[in-house]
């Protein structure tokens, strides 16, 4: 698999395509940008041009990295009840750098979600980035990369990456998945430029479930007191826990963040209604009717709701269950 097979981020492409021509790829970089644009793809196909830079690499090489099993490719991902990198993953990476590698040319090291990263795993990771050895790579990658320590930065080679165009999005949606041009329309407008959130909603009915679940409970339907908030809420804690705490809690806690994005969307897109802003800046812009119903007067500012929210994402960390830090956050905002 090439760059040019995969969709959007083209100056990304031609950025990578000629580092490596030239032999100039750093040995540490950051790929950063939204989540679900194909960063990790990127990683891997780079993973495999350092691992086996001949131009016809063996098709046995290239299935091990493919399917994880390649000795010489080390992929770290958040792991735990709270889903971070720990100092021991951290330590076992740096073991690693400095060993020779086994069947490729050199080594390379994949962390995911690099903003997920303890303050000693990333400490122990520090000294690594500034002295890594030649036949090494390190690449982190990060759709919230404000959030990883600007000391590991400052030592990184960023590539930012950007969401897809919708064109982009929706060719790929009827061509993959044989969607008629309405339902594609519809799912790309809901992906927002994600290639990841199209997949997911094009394979996973349930996701549509979830979210227009979430989205009744900001628009008030069906709810005109605190005990209908709270057993909507516990039937959208179900929903998420069943779907992925026990089978991926890595994934669980990543979808748990892209829910409190929405949370911060929704009221971003009422701010913008009472701003009589364009429709197309809207997040839920396939939602504008029930955005339009909802009351835009006295509208609580933007920079409380971000606090609020973070500290839903701070009980969250203290294992306070999502029902109860939702229910906190909507007593505090007088929601019903």
């Amino acid at each position: 698999m090439k760059f040019d097979d995969l969709i959007g981020n083209n100056d990304v492409k031609q950025k990578l395509n000629k580092a490596i021509e030239n032999n100039t790829i750093s040995n540490t970089l950051l790929f950063a940008g939204p989540e679900g644009v194909g960063k990790s793809q990127f990683a891997r196909i780079l993973a495999s041009n350092l691992m086996h830079p001949e131009k016809d690499i063996d098709p046995i090489a290239l299935n091990k990295i493919e399917e994880n099993k390649h000795p010489d490719l080390h992929i770290f991902e958040p792991e735990g009840k709270t889903s971070h990198h720990t100092i021991a993953s951290m330590r076992l990476l740096i073991e690693q750098v400095f060993m020779a590698p086994f069947e490729a040319e050199a080594k390379v090291f994949i962390i995911k979600d690099a903003d997920r990263m303890l303050l000693p795993a990333a400490n122990a990771l520090l000294k690594t980035l500034e002295e890594p050895t030649l036949d090494s790579y390190i690449i982190l990658i990060s759709s919230r990369a404000d959030e990883i320590l600007q000391t590991i930065i400052s030592r990184c080679f960023k590539m930012n990456f950007t969401s897809i165009q919708d064109e982009d999005l929706k060719a790929f949606l009827q061509s993959k998945y044989e969607l008629g041009v309405e339902d594609a329309k519809k799912l790309t407008k809901i992906a927002q430029g994600s290639i990841g959130k199209a997949i997911e909603i094009a394979t996973h009915p349930d996701y549509l479930k979830k979210r227009d679940l979430f989205i009744s409970i900001l628009a008030k339907e069906n709810i005109s007191s605190f005990f209908d908030l709270s057993e909507a809420i516990s039937k959208l804690e179900e929903i998420y826990v069943q779907s992925f705490s026990k089978e991926n809690p890595t994934k669980f806690h990543k979808e748990i963040d892209l829910l409190l994005d929405k949370l911060l969307y929704w009221f971003r897109d009422l701010h913008l209604l009472k701003l009589n802003a364009d429709e197309k800046f809207l997040f839920f812009s396939d939602k504008i009717d029930l955005l339009k119903k909802q009351n835009l007067e006295n509208l609580i500012p933007l920079d409380k709701i971000t606090i609020l929210v973070d500290e839903i994402k701070r009980a969250l960390l203290r294992n306070i269950k999502l029902k109860h830090a939702l229910e906190n956050f909507f007593i505090k905002i007088n929601f019903v």
